[in-house]
């Protein structure tokens, strides 16, 4: 125990000079990022705080029922997403990082190596709580007569929800390094086959009993029934929404009972998982530096034949190029894994748009539903980039004097990554944008409008990414989300968001005047020319502009 708290020390000890150094930067970097998480964190006040306001105001003899599941559904919803979030992140920081191998050749016990770099996603689930339960939590104090005590419960209540989550998270991620370790993808593609297996054999009676009911009184009570799941007993995430609440309503000794219940629970999982790392986190770090057993004439080198007969239009190197960036980023669970999960949501929504009985609205919300589907690919798509495409050129870290051996001009380097990174989020993206528009039974002029609207936001999104990349390099690190968390990084997202909203609007107007009827003939084709080449000049700035910057800093670069 005395090397995990020496351990835990020198990570204070970092984290204290981090900040340090970030107040002592530049002044625009500090303002910018502390004005953005302000600007973020007031914006979800006021929305709870509307939304509370609007119950309060209008529901009042069924607000306690409605708050009941509201804050039921938002913990056993965080629960989900921090614990798969939690458990990428972990898997990475115990598997994957250069300062782990390090710490392994250190006379350091395995279990205390596994809690101190497991420990790494809890800044994930800090920022989660911080963004969305404090706002909703100030919110409710600011409408609802609450109890003197309600706001100490409340962040008793989150701090232990954040541990859980962090536990729970690093749990998955050495049940899947000791039993998943590499070479094992058939039982890790069989578990996400039944994952999403269960999720329909769960979703489609509620769209089906939907579809039944049209929205009536039966309908929705089917779909409270099928959800009630979240106020189930034995949910750490109903004993956090219950407890507040109990402090909330006056009933101290129930709060103090769910609080006791939460710390018990977080303090057993703690001791399984630190005792389950001490039986099997070395054996598992040493199976996943073992070599693969694959043979290299499996399904998987048929695959690559394919994707090269695919890049045989491109020059023999830069072919070479993209597919060495695709392989870094397949072999990558904890790159892959988070993309499948941004864009698997996605897709789960477009999926199941035709169960909720589409064809009975008016043209008006068919435009209003597909121009918001554009929006929320075009924004996953400006944070993809941001994660993702961004550390690119950082992550090649003290490797990247290779790049430079190599009998390429370095411009051509950078034009490949932004080539790889734009035909994959553009065959991604435009897939789920395609199948959007065709099941809202939108006509062909719309969804090539919308392809090519989408196809401008992956050129310039992954311009911005890619030049700022080579602009704002962090070399010196291997860690993603330190990378997109530096000034570059923010810089990036601010960009790539007020790109999209230049890239967006041109075409809004346009588009949806034509789907309601009030835009023919010529004035829709000179307005619908005219938006589209607004966004493809917007598009072609953003690409160019960066790129070029950030070919000329890295031609410039030492290494």
């Amino acid at each position: 125990m005395r090397d995990l708290l020496l351990l835990i020390s020198v990570r204070f000890r970092i984290i204290r000079h981090g900040a340090r150094e970030f107040l002592g930067s530049s002044r625009l970097r500090v303002t910018v990022v502390i004005g953005l998480v302000v600007f973020f964190w007031l914006l979800m006040f006021a929305m709870f705080y509307d939304a509370f306001r609007f119950l309060h105001g209008g529901f009042l003899g069924i607000s306690g029922i409605l708050i009941e599941y509201l804050f039921a559904f938002l913990f056993v919803s965080l629960l989900v997403m921090m614990a798969i979030s939690d458990a990428i992140i972990a898997y990475a920081s115990l598997y994957r990082s250069g300062e782990t191998e390090f710490l392994h050749s250190l006379p350091l016990r395995a279990e205390n190596t596994f809690a101190y770099r497991g420990a790494d996603s809890m800044v994930f689930s800090l920022w989660g709580v911080g963004t969305l339960v404090i706002p909703m939590v100030l919110a409710y104090a600011a409408i609802f007569p609450t109890t003197w005590y309600f706001l100490p419960f409340a962040l008793a209540l989150s701090v232990l929800f954040i541990l859980f989550a962090t536990e729970l998270g690093a749990f998955f991620a050495l049940v899947v390094g000791l039993f998943l370790p590499r070479g094992h993808r058939k039982a890790l593609i069989g578990l996400a086959v039944a994952a999403v297996g269960a999720a329909v054999l769960w979703g489609v009676p509620i769209g089906a009993k939907l579809q039944e009911s049209k929205f009536n009184e039966a309908g929705i009570r089917y779909v409270i029934n099928k959800t009630s799941f979240c106020q189930h007993w034995a949910l750490p995430s109903h004993w956090v929404s219950r407890g507040m609440l109990a402090a909330a309503h006056g009933d101290l000794s129930e709060a103090a009972f769910l609080t006791a219940l939460l710390l018990a629970n977080v303090l057993f999982l703690g001791m399984v998982t630190y005792r389950f790392a001490f039986y099997g986190y070395r054996l598992s770090w040493c199976a996943s530096r073992g070599m693969s057993r694959r043979s290299l004439r499996g399904p998987e080198s048929v695959f690559w034949k394919a994707v090269e007969g695919a890049l045989l239009p491109l020059p023999l190197r830069l072919r070479q190029l993209v597919l060495k960036d695709m392989k870094t980023f397949l072999r990558d669970p904890s790159q892959w894994s988070q993309f499948l999960l941004f864009f698997g949501l996605l897709a789960l929504y477009v999926l199941n748009l035709p169960r909720f009985n589409l064809d009975q609205l008016q043209p008006y919300w068919h435009s209003m539903i597909a121009l918001l589907n554009l929006g929320a690919a075009c924004l996953t798509l400006a944070t993809l980039t941001t994660r993702f495409v961004f550390p690119q050129l950082s992550l090649e870290g003290r490797r990247i004097w290779i790049l430079g051996l190599l009998p390429l001009e370095r411009k051509v380097i950078l034009w490949g990554k932004f080539l790889f990174a734009t035909a994959g989020t553009f065959l991604i993206s435009g897939t789920l944008i395609a199948l959007s528009d065709l099941f809202l039974k939108l006509p062909l002029w719309a969804l090539a409008a919308h392809l090519v609207v989408t196809l401008c936001v992956c050129c310039g999104l992954n311009g911005l990414a890619v030049g700022l990349g080579a602009l704002y390099p962090q070399l010196g690190t291997d860690n993603p989300s330190k990378i997109v968390s530096s000034f570059g990084g923010t810089l990036n997202l601010i960009c790539s968001i007020c790109f999209i909203a230049l890239a967006a609007a041109p075409v809004v107007a346009p588009l949806h005047l034509k789907m309601i009827g009030k835009l023919e003939g010529a004035p829709f084709a000179l307005g619908i020319g005219a938006g589209l080449g607004v966004v493809a000049a917007v598009a072609a700035l953003a690409t160019l502009i960066p790129m070029l910057a950030g070919a000329r800093a890295f031609a410039r670069m030492e290494f």
